[in-house]
């Protein structure tokens, strides 16, 4: 009797055909799966960035539509406007006896109120940039007409930190002013 022969199947490296495709399919898949993980995470932080950017442009605007139906800012804004346009001595008003005047009363609101909106825009809860190109040149000039009361109240209560928020936001929009996009 004639033995049959038994064709042996073509190996590489040890290792059939069989075994070297199924391998390399599992490593594509393992391969797709990284890259699709790699790729989603980059867009969700992304995504993430995005609306932080949008949340952040969203509380700026919805701040400066608030202080425009604020009647205490408002009212305070047209008393420091008049003490302003009539050359008032700022400083004089910083003194302790005249911590009962409204005058003072309506410029502390006033500073207190650009204090808490440079603290945000400071952590990142509020955009600058939209602030900035809303109410520029009110700020710089309001803050150059107080910055002398802020000073005197530094110096009385001894206390060096006192609205240094708005004061590194004045100083920084100093050296970068608005710009005429025209």
């Amino acid at each position: 009797m004639d033995p049959v022969a038994i064709e042996q199947p073509l190996k590489i490296l040890g290792e059939t055909i069989g075994f070297w495709v199924q391998t390399a399919v599992i490593l594509l898949g393992a391969g797709a799966a990284v890259l699709t993980i790699v790729i989603n995470g980059r867009l969700s932080r992304q995504s993430i960035a995005h609306n932080e950017k949008l949340s952040r442009q969203r509380a700026t605007i919805d701040l400066l539509l608030t202080q425009r139906t604020d009647m205490n800012l408002i009212e305070s804004k047209k008393a420091v406007g008049v003490i302003h346009n009539n050359g008032g001595d700022f400083t004089a008003l910083a003194a302790r006896d005249k911590v009962q005047e409204l005058a003072r009363s309506h410029i502390l609101s006033i500073i207190n109120n650009y204090e808490f909106i440079a603290l945000g825009i400071r952590e990142g809860a509020l955009d600058e940039s939209i602030y900035k190109r809303a109410v520029y040149s009110q700020v710089m000039r309001d803050w150059k007409a107080m910055k002398a009361f802020v000073m005197e109240l530094r110096r009385q209560n001894q206390i060096d930190t006192l609205f240094q928020e708005l004061e590194l936001l004045a100083k920084r929009w100093d050296q970068h002013s608005l710009k005429c996009d025209a």
